[in-house]
């Protein structure tokens, strides 16, 4: 499921997320408020599933972050969610 996620992300969130999911993609700079630092991410699996699939408008946060829920199918959302919690960095104390 984590490699799948992984083949996920890099085909549909790396261009704004950036490849290594940090919020620095190369469509980030058009974008205000930038794309979210998926590593730095408190977010549950749950917001994150919902954020996914419906959007970030649908969410109260950034338009810009579109809903993947028509495209993308429940197992592909899964699969993303389980990758960006292998590569979630811990916060700082």
């Amino acid at each position: 499921a984590e490699y799948r996620g992984k083949l996920v992300f890099g085909r549909y969130c790396y261009l704004c997320h950036g490849v290594n999911a940090d919020g620095n993609g190369r469509k980030a700079k058009m974008y205000n408020p930038k794309p979210a630092n998926l590593l730095l991410s408190d977010k549950t699996d749950a917001y994150k599933t919902l954020i996914i699939r419906r959007g970030g408008a649908a969410m109260g946060r950034s338009e810009f972050m579109p809903p993947w829920g028509e495209e993308l199918t429940d197992e592909q959302i899964a699969d993303v969610v389980i990758y960006l919690g292998s590569i979630r960095q811990p916060s700082s104390p």
